[in-house]
């Protein structure tokens, strides 16, 4: 008894060290110097795009130190505004950081005010400078020649609750005049101001995260007990930005992919995530450190924004649509690296970030590699598409993982008529639908090529068709491969399941049918890994470094063992007329039509367009009902029960393989502890001789 089940452990085995295997190759090291994530989100190297040549603290200033400073905002490209929060006041330079001016106070009609802990400031095109005045609970917007001009403090407003305590953070201003606030504790979104100060409504809140377990309980909780749980409210922004067109970008910190939002002025998110990982920094981490939290944007232009990452420091830079461009920035001690990072801002290509512990401003000046990037992104949205593939290509000849360039390539050669070429960049850079429009021009221009000779083909086979069925068609039927039984009987069952099913419990040789299911399963793991490895482009969705042909193996043996057991389980119970051997062979003849279907579309699927995937779909869909169809009619005709019997023994059955797989996790999980206590064990003996 005990060796009939080897082999199915020796599987279950193979399953749990593939499986680990396959995760531990996965944690690349995203702790390298630079890198990137592809479009299988793996991080991959990449070159440094910026590198840190200037640290500027308060006393290179000439204004003492700076004390917690908590915002930075640059004004056209040519002044910086630096907030130093922990002393009252604004710090402004030039763009080579010579001091102009300090404001410490402000003329608020007639007398002199000052500001307490601001944490946020805006300046105009016209030197008007709004500060979110924090523990003051005001807005101050000064005129340029600090005079206030309005002080918000108290907004009243039905929205409000009465209790309600006003402490902006942070704050933007539109072409309007109208102001834009975040402040702190208000979870609705963004608090609108008219330019006369009045409060209007609120923007762009974050959907509210529910976790499900935590709503069950509260709906089978009293109201007492309720009123002590978790509360189910939006998350707080962390920052914003607004862009020359008015749209307000915006951050928060509750890892999901709207972590980063493009509000219109109806509040509307309208960002465009079209890259391969969401805008949201690091999607690759470990349980230790946990996903990113972001605390500042800056958006220069619609064309390029970049995000601050503050539990490690770095620097993500997306375009328009989405695409990660680079990283840079880490916490640490030396020249370019953070303590605590609160703000960013940019001076033409260089970037500025602020550290609020350190008291400093490190300003990062892009490498080669990061003055392509940014000339091919601009050049693109520019309408050069030649600059913009210029420029792409020096980008991969610097970062052959750059895959997004590879895209700007393929429309610079589907522009100019280069089909074939438009279609090799557009596979590289994974751009299925860009590769789609390529590849119908490149294979109509083919086909017009080639149609001469492919009619002239067709032509000679009408003709020669009655000599074809004489002579060659009879010798290939003559042959002892089509002559078998064997292989025609599978196909037969495909179309007449009943008659066969029952020539197949009572009258064929059993030992002949167990050969035959083994052969149909062989079969369907080929399929299977033929599938992941070689289908078409626009259907293959698998990573190939991934591909582990054992595994492919398991994940089609393994179902099939499963329910075969499950359902021989529940069967016996049941009054079930089927043994082991009978539900296995019913189980694997039922698999045929996915043979039968899914070789032939390998090959087809590589020359189908985005519009014929459909056909694709609808044939992969059918093979799967086909194959359910054969195992309704396989284990009714087996166990001679009645079709709504049938029915319930197959769903008990799925329920059955799902007990099964929880104790096969179960099973690998204890194997892991184990594994992971020797380890330790080995490793502290090791240490201590």
């Amino acid at each position: 008894m005990i060796k009939g089940k080897r082999p199915f452990f020796v599987i279950l085995l193979i399953l749990f060290i593939s499986l680990s295997l396959g995760y531990h190759s996965n944690v690349y090291a995203y702790y390298a110097p630079s890198y990137n994530y592809s479009y299988w989100r793996d991080s991959v190297a990449a070159p440094e795009a910026y590198e840190a040549t200037q640290i500027i603290d308060g006393k290179s200033l000439g204004v003492g130190s700076l004390k917690e400073p908590s915002d930075i905002y640059v004004l056209n490209n040519e002044s910086v505004y630096i907030l130093d929060s922990g002393n009252n006041r604004i710090i402004v330079t030039d763009t080579d950081f010579n001091l102009i001016r300090i404001i410490d106070s402000f003329d608020n009609n007639g007398r002199i005010d000052h500001f307490s802990n601001p944490q946020g400031i805006f300046v105009t095109e016209s030197h008007h400078i709004y500060v979110a005045d924090t523990d003051n609970k005001r807005v101050v917007h000064l005129d340029d020649k600090l005079k206030a001009v309005t002080i918000i403090d108290s907004p009243e407003s039905e929205l409000l609750p009465q209790n309600f305590e006003f402490k902006p953070a942070k704050i933007v201003v539109d072409k309007a005049g109208r102001i834009y606030v975040m402040a702190i504790g208000v979870f609705d979104g963004f608090m609108e101001f008219s330019p006369d100060g009045v409060f209007t409504t609120f923007i762009g809140a974050n959907r509210v995260k529910v976790d499900p377990i935590e709503y069950l309980w509260k709906l089978l909780s009293t109201r007492e007990q309720r009123s002590q749980m978790v509360q189910f409210v939006p998350t707080e922004f962390t920052n914003l930005d607004i862009d020359e067109d008015g749209f307000i970008y915006a951050v928060s910190a509750d890892n999901t992919d709207e972590d980063v939002k493009r509000l219109n002025a109806q509040g509307i998110d309208i960002l465009r995530r079209d890259g391969y990982v969401p805008p949201r920094g690091d999607i690759r981490y470990t349980s230790e450190e946990g996903p990113s939290r972001l605390i500042d944007i800056d958006v220069t232009d619609s064309e390029i924004y970049s995000v601050l990452d503050a539990k490690r420091g770095r620097i993500f830079t997306y375009n328009g649509d989405g695409y990660l461009l680079y990283i840079f920035g880490r916490l640490g001690n030396r020249l370019g690296e953070f303590d605590t990072p609160v703000a960013i801002e940019r001076i033409g290509d260089n970037f500025l970030v602020l550290d609020k512990t350190l008291g400093e401003i490190t300003v990062f000046e892009p490498t080669e590699y990061g003055r392509v990037v940014n000339e091919a992104i601009r050049s693109y949205y520019q309408g050069d598409e030649e600059r913009a593939a210029e420029m792409f290509a020096k980008a991969v000849n610097l970062n052959a993982n750059f895959e997004y360039a590879y895209g700007g390539i393929g429309k610079a050669y589907l522009r100019k008529g280069d089909y074939e070429k438009a279609v090799e960049y557009f596979k590289e850079s994974m751009d299925r639908k860009n590769y789609s429009k390529a590849y119908i021009l490149y294979r109509r221009e083919t086909l017009r090529e080639y149609f001469p000779l492919l009619m002239t083909i067709l032509c000679i086979l009408i003709l020669c068709t009655p000599l074809i069925r004489k002579y060659i068609w009879r010798h290939i039927k003559e042959l002892s491969l089509f002559r078998r039984e064997e292989l025609r009987y599978p196909l037969r069952l495909t179309v007449h399941p009943y008659d066969e099913y029952w020539e197949l419990k009572y009258r064929r040789d059993k030992r002949v049918n167990l050969i035959i299911s083994f052969v149909i399963l062989a079969l369907l793991c080929i399929t299977r890994i033929l599938q992941v490895q070689y289908n078409g482009f626009l259907v293959n969705y698998n990573n190939p470094r991934d591909f582990n042909s054992i595994l492919e193996i398991v994940y089609v043996v393994l179902p099939v063992l499963f329910w075969c057991i499950a359902n021989w389980s529940l069967t016996t119970l049941m009054d079930g007329e089927g043994k082991f051997s009978e539900i296995f062979i019913s189980t694997c003849f039922a698999l045929t039509p996915l043979i039968l279907i899914g070789i032939p579309w390998v090959l087809l699927s590589n020359y189908i367009s985005a519009e014929e995937v459909t056909f694709y779909n609808f044939f992969q869909s059918f093979a799967a009902l086909w194959c359910l169809y054969l195992l309704f009619v396989g284990n009714m005709t087996v166990h001679q029960f009645t079709p709504s019997k049938t029915v319930g023994t197959m769903a008990l059955t799925v329920g059955t393989i799902g007990f099964l797989a929880f104790l096969c996790l179960l099973f690998f999980n204890l194997i892991q502890q184990l594994l992971s206590f020797a380890v330790t064990v080995v490793r502290e003996i090791l240490l201590r001789f």
